[in-house]
């Protein structure tokens, strides 16, 4: 695996059960797009080891990174032959443009970020660092007073599930309301944005959440590959969320054990190596592929890995590009990429706490595939967001005013 050009994980779908008798003619210019996502990731490189300004960001970025990656849109535009794979990639690249930007501004940030941290803050940044994860506990005073503030909610989800027991079912809560007021209470008290302010080197924010219902008779995660005879495999619904700047923490509110869908992270997989535009890139293909979804019957949530036809097109792709970025099923079992994947996965089960704060844009994690009973969670969502200089000026001054007010002066 040339790992500088390619996804992790890498895996070879023209050997994959479920892709390797479509009779799909390989490209044949797999070096000319390799040495072109090299070329992006070079100049990706060396805009993020320089600071700039907000204006020179912009346009160092237009003549860097944004430059190959039109190059490599334009080839890819001509070399395409199926129109819809041409489309899908032309959305996708356009996408991708506008998170590697936003990705920018966050490193940039870096260059100048300087916050002093408490010990608490600094052991939650260390294990995010060293595991792309860290894992807290609510007290169960606090889990008690959550649940009973949630309970209409919750009877809406259960309502819900009743009526259609198969999907996902989740709810958006208000995040300045009684709830969200004592979850950024808990992010406070525990020291988790302080240390993942540290851990991304720029001001993090508590965005919002939802409670999300899952239980024993949802099937959205299973059978993608039925129609060749493979099982459901073990590292099932592994994945990466799509985005740059979106740290996530999920809290259960249920007891939850291995039956009813624990939390899993695969340790240190934030880090591994991989190309950094083709990691983005792979997020933004399937995410613009839901742009042309279709609900069918079957709840299955990966159609695009689950019908002939875009199986076919998926092989039409440059092999750099043939990855996903929730591509848990696509491991089949009993190799040593299954094998090594769960070795590594933690579960946060009630015995090793009740939350869960991680880096799922870099790090690959799953849950609610639940065996039996039910499970309740928050979806947490936090976001990348540095001080604008005129509100970090105020701040400023007014801690130095409640400094005056305090001595007295």
């Amino acid at each position: 695996m040339n790992q500088h050009v390619r996804f992790y994980p890498d895996i070879d779908y023209r050997a994959h059960p479920a892709f390797r008798d479509l009779d799909v003619p390989v490209r044949g210019d797999d070096a000319i797009v390799d040495g072109m996502i090299e070329a992006v990731d070079l100049a990706l490189d060396a805009l993020h080891r320089e600071r700039h300004d907000d204006a020179a960001l912009g346009q160092a970025f237009d003549n860097g990174p944004g430059r190959r990656i039109a190059e490599l849109a334009a080839y890819l535009d001509r070399t395409t032959s199926n129109e819809r794979v041409r489309l899908l990639l032309s959305r996708a690249l356009a996408d991708v443009t506008g998170e590697l930007l936003e990705e920018a501004k966050i490193r940039n940030d870096r260059h100048s970020f300087n916050r002093p941290l408490s010990s608490q803050a600094r052991s939650v940044a260390d294990d995010l660092k060293r595991d792309g994860v860290h894992i807290c506990r609510l007290s169960e005073v606090e889990k008690k007073k959550l649940w009973e503030l949630c309970a209409p909610v919750i009877a809406r989800l259960r309502a819900a599930a009743e009526l259609n027991p198969k999907i996902r079912v989740a709810e958006s809560m208000p995040r300045y309301a009684g709830v969200g007021v004592r979850l950024d209470r808990f992010f406070r008290r525990s020291a988790v944005l302080d240390g993942l302010s540290a851990y991304f080197g720029s001001n993090v924010t508590f965005t919002g959440f939802s409670l999300e219902y899952s239980h024993n008779k949802q099937d959205w995660w299973q059978n993608c590959y039925a129609d060749v005879g493979m099982a459901t495999s073990k590292t099932v619904y592994m994945h990466y969320d799509h985005g740059c700047r979106n740290p996530k923490a999920i809290i259960a509110l249920s007891e939850v054990t291995e039956e009813n869908g624990p939390t899993g992270y695969i340790k240190g997989s934030h880090s591994k190596p991989r190309s950094n535009f083709i990691h983005f890139l792979i997020k933004s293909i399937d995410h613009r592929f839901y742009d042309d979804y279709i609900a069918g019957t079957q709840s299955y949530y990966r159609r695009r890995f689950q019908e002939l036809e875009y199986r076919r097109e998926f092989l039409m792709l440059p092999t750099a590009l043939q990855a996903c970025s929730h591509f848990g099923e696509d491991i089949t079992d009993d190799t040593e990429l299954s094998s090594d994947l769960l070795k590594d996965e933690i579960k946060v089960t009630r015995d090793v706490g009740n939350c869960i704060v991680f880096d799922g844009d870099y790090g690959i994690h799953r849950g609610a595939l639940v065996k039996s009973g039910e499970r309740f969670v928050f979806q947490v969502i936090f976001a990348i967001e540095p001080d604008p200089p005129k509100i970090g000026a105020l701040k400023k001054r007014a801690r130095a005013i409640a400094r005056r007010v305090l001595k007295g002066e």
